[in-house]
């Protein structure tokens, strides 16, 4: 019994669910004009903290430039790569942020294809790097 719990908790864990998906037009206008951002080769990252959200995880949007990949075909292998790559280190990552975030937008800027354990690498890394900012500038 105890085995299913856990295991249960793990699938929860590793799962994106439909609510954890930004949809709303609003709230992607607002955290593109309101919230923070961070660039680390081959993404840009934005987050916004809201006291009204309350759920677990935060909602994410993930973009892909079709000025850089024409065809939606090489524009959604990306999305879903990404997508695999913040799914599998969800509560990793999370916990790295300076502050509990509400919404995050990932965009990927690079003009080639990267490889899914890059790809978790260099999303850890920029993840990580908002919290060494925050270290610095709360010693200032």
């Amino acid at each position: 019994m105890h085995q299913n719990i856990i295991h249960n908790n793990g699938n929860k864990l590793f799962s994106f669910p439909k609510k954890e998906k930004l949809t709303s037009k609003i709230i992607i206008d607002r955290l593109f004009k309101d919230g923070q951002s961070r660039f680390k080769y081959p993404f840009r990252i934005l987050f916004l903290s809201d006291d009204a959200y309350s759920e677990p995880f935060p909602q994410l949007v993930i973009s892909v430039s079709k000025r850089n990949f024409k065809r939606a075909v090489d524009r959604n292998r990306i999305k879903r790569l990404i997508r695999e790559a913040y799914r599998l280190q969800k509560e990793e990552l999370l916990s790295l942020f300076p502050f509990k975030p509400s919404y995050v937008a990932i965009l990927y800027t690079a003009k080639e294809e990267i490889q899914l354990e890059e790809l978790k690498k260099k999303l850890y890394l920029i993840i990580k790097m908002t919290q060494s900012d925050n270290n610095t500038s709360n010693k200032s």
